[in-house]
């Protein structure tokens, strides 16, 4: 991730989305919480490129899949810690992202829409004290997203001890 990005002289730092980790609480009494590195890919702060819109300047990547930095992105990103941390002791929902993939996912807001974060969970073999990775892999105002009700839930720590238990 690099440290900002540049846009028409304006600096968008992006430190709050550097990896760091976050305990889960243990589903049940006996169990060991677990500890996941969170990490971010550009999509939270970043839009599928198109060459109508974007100019060389909003350009991110260009390892086959270019992107353009987006401002509004930026901005509801830069809760996502935060919004994190308060989302592992509660539940994650299954249901589509934008490209129609089934992911899991907090029901988040900002700005008063809904905002989906989308997620990876997988093991984390060879970072030491690490339970599992949690990639968030993107997060965007939807308004247009159902209600949560509409969405199969799942406790967090459970999901998280379920695909990455700690041993």
């Amino acid at each position: 991730m690099p440290k900002s990005f540049n846009l028409a002289g304006t600096e968008y730092p992006l430190a709050h989305l550097q990896s760091f980790r976050v305990t889960v609480p243990a589903k049940d009494p006996l169990a060991v919480p677990a500890v996941l590195q969170v990490t971010f890919s550009d999509h939270v702060y970043s839009v599928k490129w198109d060459d109508a819109a974007h100019t060389a300047e909003h350009l991110i990547g260009g390892n086959g899949d270019p992107r353009a930095f987006c401002p509004v992105r930026y901005g509801c990103s830069i809760e996502l810690p935060a919004l994190i941390a308060y989302h592992v002791g509660g539940k994650a929902f299954l249901g589509r992202d934008g490209n129609g993939v089934w992911n899991h996912f907090f029901y988040g807001e900002a700005d008063g829409i809904q905002y989906p974060v989308y997620f990876r969970l997988g093991r984390a073999d060879r970072i030491p004290d690490v339970h599992g990775i949690l990639h968030v892999i993107s997060a965007y105002q939807n308004p247009e997203l159902f209600a949560r009700n509409r969405f199969q839930a799942v406790k967090f720590a459970r999901l998280v001890h379920q695909t990455c238990p700690p041993i």
